[in-house]
């Protein structure tokens, strides 16, 4: 897409305007990211057997969170994403490191 090129409406909820695409259709930063949420597996807590669910942030990283006791899950490589996210957006916010819990009710 050009620079200069203008918003279209979202084909998906047909209410944002965006320069963005998804396989080859106007699509919203959330329309995008609910399209990619709901071709994940759904997957129980492995603490507690909740049914996980999806969160995602405007870095486009899914995540998986138990409702139940808050345990946050990652899929294979988002650790290494938000790594990156952080050494490219310097000051962005983001956590800079993890604290390991005791998963043991």
């Amino acid at each position: 897409m050009s620079w200069f090129s203008k918003k279209t409406e979202c084909v998906h909820c047909k209410d944002k305007m965006t320069k963005k695409e998804f396989e080859g259709k106007a699509t919203c930063l959330e329309c995008r990211m609910n399209i990619l949420c709901n071709r994940e597996t759904r997957r129980n807590c492995p603490v507690d057997g909740a049914l996980l669910v999806k969160a995602y942030n405007d870095k486009e990283i899914i995540i998986d969170r138990c409702p139940k006791c808050n345990g946050i899950w990652l899929d294979a490589d988002e650790l290494e994403a938000i790594k990156a996210i952080e050494r490219t957006s310097s000051g962005s916010g983001m956590a800079t490191g993890i604290i390991l819990g005791n998963m043991m009710s």
